[in-house]
């Protein structure tokens, strides 16, 4: 059996934040430093010979590889064993096909353990309905319309299918499938309002009941990898896809180096790139995500991961960006010990002590602000009576960990993850904020909390958390960034186009350098949605390149 170890960090600590951010620590050798940024012209005044210095990657002139120690023969090559490639190279090799799965690292990569579907047998079987045409929108909205509808309601159309199929398949594997109603899951919030509206237990976790992992999609990955090579794929782990290989306006394949050289492989039906979005590409990120260079880490990718691979290859045969700009997926994960979810809304100021954008727990909607705020430093802030205000806020998700709460926030303020004061004042010279600016907003935002109506940003009453009685609390609202789903402008086959939206015959995109599916913010109200794309659009593609058949995505606007 080919070797699936999979190279991954921990995310959150068992017990808080802490232990997540001496985790996250390992991995400041992918965060962009501001002396990296480069424009996004790579020109410079001063000379030729500086000019021709600080020329990106993807705008460096291509040197056809030729030297081949080995040439071999596949009808569909797959570069990236993740989620996407994984269910690419399975669903074409169930079809029949020959297939070649290549992967830069020793194993496959996963990460995380949510999987969106609407209206799988598991959401069947609890009584969950979804409108379908619903959650495009809401998505197709959390984009500011830049992102391709028809891309979106492939997505949402064929998500069940794709997910009912892995369930039957999970069995065979030792797996349960389970709906996640806990960490990323908001309870009621499908009740809210639309711009907090989040459909309800869309999330799948693929669940090995022997072995607990801290990102539960290796199982789902490994799965998909193992079932490929038993109806007949070749996996090539440590090996680099370097260039794709085109004859005329076609890809027919793709160089790779592993530790014997550079090899031809030749793909007759097409080459498929799953090779993951930008978040640990430095110069990608400042050149066309700079907010998310302002995270207080970068990825949670392994080195040399999520590195726009893929975008490079494309772009050097004439393959356009995607037409949006990217949504990055960045968690405000400072109160882990109030619970799983990232669910609690308190009083957030900035450090000029002063109120500054809606605190509800969506990642977008916090963590943007934050990112944009006075130099990018913000504060939760509560009192006394957090335990209540908790339970207000998330009356069914707070009960498992209630009876630990408190003991848990005087642990975070022993562990100097929290601060503690008696006062407003003692709380503001703390955290280095006006103590006049801070008990002003706090007066302002109590009155609207008495009030039960936020004038300012529109938080719900439910979420409204007075600051009234000592002693009071603080903690820095951080950002962390997941990733950075951005990639190749693609038409609603998947197939990359030119600028031209000419498609480039052979090539197609899947997972995180897919474009064009998400922009500006990520839709946090379809959770798992990430993840779910690139094992519908995996499998569909997969699938369709196999049997010589084509998505018709228009289908769902007639």
């Amino acid at each position: 059996m080919t070797d699936t170890n999979i190279s991954r960090r921990n995310f959150l600590g068992a017990t808080g934040l802490g232990a997540g951010l001496l985790a996250m620590g390992a991995l400041a050798g992918c965060a962009p430093k501001q002396s990296d940024t480069l424009s996004d012209t790579g020109s410079d005044s001063n000379s030729a010979a500086e000019g021709a210095a600080s020329i990106h990657s993807w705008e460096q002139p291509l040197e056809p590889i030729t030297d081949f120690v080995a040439e071999e023969d596949y009808e569909i090559v797959v570069i990236g064993a993740g989620i996407a490639g994984c269910a690419a190279a399975q669903s074409a090799a169930e079809a029949g096909a020959n297939v070649l799965l290549v992967e830069k690292f020793e194993g496959v990569t996963a990460h995380g353990q949510d999987n969106a579907a609407l209206g799988s047998k598991l959401q069947i079987e609890k009584g969950y309905e979804y409108n379908k045409g619903e959650a495009a929108r809401l998505v197709y909205d959390w984009s500011q319309s830049q992102a391709n509808w028809y891309l979106i309601k492939t997505f949402v159309e064929n998500s069940a299918d794709v997910l009912n199929h892995y369930i039957d398949m999970a069995p065979a594997y030792g797996l349960e499938v389970v709906l996640n109603d806990q960490m990323t899951a908001r309870s009621d919030w499908y009740e809210l309002e639309e711009r907090f509206r989040q459909l309800r237990y869309t999330a799948h976790n693929f669940i090995n009941p022997e072995k607990e992992e801290p990102f539960p999609n290796i199982n789902l990955v490994t799965m998909l990898c193992e079932d490929a090579q038993k109806n007949g794929a070749t996996v090539k782990f440590n090996t680099k896809a370097e260039q794709l290989v085109k004859e005329g306006d076609k890809v027919v394949g793709v160089v790779v180096s592993d530790d014997e050289g550079y090899k031809r492989m030749n793909a007759s039906k097409g080459v498929i790139l799953a090779t993951g979005g930008i978040s640990c590409n430095p110069d990608m990120v400042n050149a066309w995500c700079p907010l998310a260079a302002k995270a207080d880490n970068i990825s949670y990718f392994p080195e040399g991961g999520a590195s726009g691979d893929g975008i490079v290859m494309g772009m050097q045969i004439g393959a356009a960006r995607s037409r949006c700009y990217p949504a990055p997926l960045v968690h405000p994960v400072q109160l882990s010990v109030m619970g799983p979810g990232f669910d609690t809304c308190w009083l957030y100021v900035n450090n000029d002590g002063m109120r500054f954008c809606c605190e509800m727990a969506y990642e977008p909607t916090v963590t943007n602000a934050r990112m944009n705020s006075v130099n990018n430093v913000t504060w939760a802030v509560w009192d006394s009576h957090y335990p209540e205000h908790v339970q207000k806020q998330e009356p069914h998700k707070s009960q498992p960990w209630m009876a630990t709460l408190e003991d848990d926030v005087e642990a975070a303020v022993a562990n100097e993850e929290f601060v503690k004061a008696d006062t407003l004042d003692e709380l503001a010279e703390k955290i280095g904020v006006p103590a006049d600016n801070l008990k002003a907003t706090v007066a302002r935002y109590n009155g609207m909390c008495a009030a039960g109506v936020d004038d300012d940003f529109g938080v719900p009453e439910r979420f409204l958390s007075s600051v009234e009685d000592g002693p009071f609390y603080a903690c820095r609202v951080n950002a962390w960034t997941l990733a950075i789903p951005y990639g190749l402008h693609v038409d609603t086959e998947s197939r990359v186009c030119t600028d031209e939206d000419e498609p480039i015959e052979g090539l197609y995109a899947v997972g995180n350098v897919q474009g064009d599916f998400f922009a500006n913010s990520y839709p946090v109200a379809v959770p798992g949605i990430s993840h779910g794309r690139a094992l519908t659009f995996g499998r569909l593609i997969g699938q369709n390149l196999a049997n010589g058949t084509t998505l018709d995505a228009y289908q769902y606007g007639k």
